[in-house]
């Protein structure tokens, strides 16, 4: 995306201020001087325009590498993921025994990885020796991807089972589990489930490299995969694999297998290139799974089928609102899309040059009214339909919450005067200065998750979860401003934003700060056990993560195997991360893993993997490191 700004060129004045705005497609840098004055209409919100620099010197200075070339993953890299998940499978299996539970699911992630091992190392079946595999959803084509190099199939296979696993292990092992009170059942269906969805990412990428037709729309397409998944998890059950599957309703089977290949078509088509195929198919997994609870809860709820497996799954009130949040403002996108498409089209209009100007603003306007009171009227309804769940006002429930306690109210407003003045501080010299690179920059807002974030969960661990939530469905929200360029904040979003892009950021949407948040809500979300547990995401990126980067940037000298990241930096990860455990131990002495030596190990262990994994993967760091954090530490403490 291209940002045209109507000011003259560049001062060779070092005083002057230089703003670097991203070309989009080519990952290349406009800019221009900070004092020009831009309106709305001087923005081309045009994702698919391509452009070239202005100057020599916007090159030189800019911070972007180019796009690397697709490969394969390496060697080192699938070795750590497959004995990931062989070992959360042999956990499975080892605790279902010693709980004399009787299933062998953990067995079908064996298989799995072992399958998923053999498509990348050998190309058996699915490629001629010696061809390089690119994998997509089948009836898509590359140009549907971000390029890197890794298309990430190995994370999109394996990593949710394994973060599924890591959970029922967890659970398994709770202090407070009771075989006759808990419903273990609904995380081993989640487990099966996370396992299917792999499968279906095989299958895609057998159909996509062996199965070739032309000109195929892509309901075709989506309605044959979907009928295969269907048939191939039906069989897979008749012969001993998703014992717990075989059991369930096919109602449930049906409506998980058809959600999730439309949310993988549904990403794939709306949101190009903002994705790997592996990320691609982390994220259309988690929405499966957050829709499959929502639609368990409301079978439970208004008695539609009465199932043993889902009866005892009761979710707290925070849980509900996670679900209304997240699930409601992707329902907002939705339901808005006529109404954004036109606010975007209009903002792409030249009309304001024209005598037209004065209407052609009141339109832009009245489009924006249109898009607020809907979400207004959305948002309403939402809330009526929770009335159903929680038995209560959702509004006048949210309101009890928070006041009951006096340390909510604080760290509310510890929140807002903590991101007020984060921002206004950055504004002021990251913006006005053109020596903080854009890797400084997008780690500040690393360090500032540390300061937000910990305090919040020690204190408050179940208001943390809901501020997430919220914090989230904000994000997304927003993101729909930016985009569509709804005024009046549309402009403002974007100029901001683009101050933190990099090579990974060529799609419409900017995902980057809402990975961030993910990574650090998503282990939260998880309700492990152990708190350092649910730290994981925070401590990875707001503390190993950043300090990778920077020591790795000032001191790295040793590179690992073809890859940009030093062994130095991994070094730094793994020191500061224990670090900062061994902070909160002290501070929140319930957590204090220290005591007891095996533990110590293991989470040293895990932080090590952890490390490895981020300076090897060529992923998206922010949303697939902390959830394999956070499994290791389940399995390994």
């Amino acid at each position: 995306m291209v940002f045209n700004f109507p000011s003259p060129g560049l001062s060779s004045t070092t005083n002057r201020h230089c703003n670097f705005l991203v070309e989009r497609k080519r990952n290349r840098f406009s800019f221009s001087s900070m004092r020009s004055s831009t309106s709305d209409s001087d923005i081309d919100y045009n994702a698919d325009m391509t452009g070239t620099p202005r100057t020599e010197f916007g090159n030189r200075m800019s911070n972007m590498i180019p796009p690397p070339i697709p490969t394969s993953a390496s060697s080192l890299e699938r070795g750590v993921i497959l004995i990931i998940a062989l070992y959360a499978s042999i956990k499975v299996v080892l605790i279902m025994a010693a709980n004399e539970v009787g299933r062998i699911e953990g067995l079908d992630l064996v298989l799995l990885a072992i399958w998923t091992w053999c498509v990348y190392s050998f190309g058996f079946p699915f490629s001629i020796k010696g061809e390089k595999l690119f994998h997509r959803i089948w009836g898509t084509d590359d140009k549907c991807y971000r390029s890197d190099v890794d298309d990430g199939a190995f994370y999109g296979v394996l990593l949710l089972p394994t973060v599924a696993a890591a959970k029922l292990v967890d659970v398994q092992r709770s202090p407070n589990f009771n075989e006759g009170d808990f419903n273990i059942e609904f995380y081993e269906s989640n487990f099966e489930l996370c396992l299917v969805m792999g499968v279906g990412i095989l299958i895609h990428m057998f159909m996509s490299k062996h199965v070739i037709l032309h000109n195929m729309s892509i309901l075709w397409a989506m309605t044959i995969v979907t009928g295969i998944s269907v048939f191939l998890v039906i069989s897979l059950s008749k012969f001993g694999f998703f014992p717990l599957f075989e059991k369930l309703p096919w109602q449930f089977v049906l409506f998980s297998q058809i959600f999730y290949q439309v949310s993988l078509y549904s990403i794939v088509t709306t949101l190009k290139k903002s994705f790997t195929f592996g990320e691609l198919s982390v994220v259309a997994q988690a929405i499966t799974l957050l829709v499959v609870e929502l639609w368990v809860i409301t079978v439970n709820r208004f008695n539609i089928m009465n199932h043993s497996h889902f009866h005892k799954h009761s979710p707290s009130e925070v849980t509900l609102y996670q679900i209304a949040l997240i699930l409601g403002m992707l329902l907002i996108g939705i339901i808005l899309s006529p109404i954004l498409i036109r606010s975007r089209h209009l903002a792409q209009q030249p009309r304001w040059r024209t005598k037209h100007a004065h209407a052609f603003n009141n339109g832009r306007k009245w489009t924006a009214f249109s898009i607020y009171a809907g979400t207004a009227l959305i948002i309403g309804l939402i809330g009526h339909c929770m009335k159903f769940y929680l038995s209560t006002d959702p509004y006048s429930w949210i309101i009890n919450y928070i006041i009951e306690s006096p340390m909510k109210i604080i760290l509310a407003l510890y929140w807002i005067i903590t991101i007020t003045l984060s921002l206004s501080l950055f504004a002021k010299y990251a913006f006005s200065r053109k020596i903080y690179s854009l890797n400084t920059k997008r780690k500040f807002f690393h360090f500032l998750a540390i300061i937000m974030f910990i305090p919040g969960y020690l204190i408050e661990p179940d208001f943390m979860h809901l501020a997430f939530s919220v914090a989230f469905a904000t994000l997304i929200y927003l993101e729909y401003l930016r985009y569509f360029a709804v005024y009046p904040l549309g402009k403002k979003l974007h100029i901001f934003l683009c101050e933190f892009l990099d090579y990974r950021d060529i799609g419409p949407c900017i995902l980057s700060h809402i990975y961030l948040l993910i990574g650090c809500a998503g282990c939260i979300w998880m309700r492990g056990n152990s708190i350092l547990a649910n730290l994981s995401g925070i401590l990875t990126l707001g503390i190993g993560d950043a300090m990778a980067s920077i020591i790795g940037r000032i001191y790295g000298r040793h590179r690992w195997f073809g890859t940009s990241k030093t062994v130095e930096g991994s070094i730094a990860f793994i020191f500061f991360q224990l670090f900062g455990a061994y902070i909160v131990t002290l501070i929140c002495p319930s957590s204090n893993m220290w005591a007891d030596g095996e533990k110590w190990v293991g989470y040293s262990f895990a932080v090590s993997v952890t490390a490895l994994l981020e300076a090897i993967s060529y992923q998206n760091d922010n949303l697939m490191i902390p959830l394999y954090m956070w499994a290791l530490v389940c399995l390994f403490t």
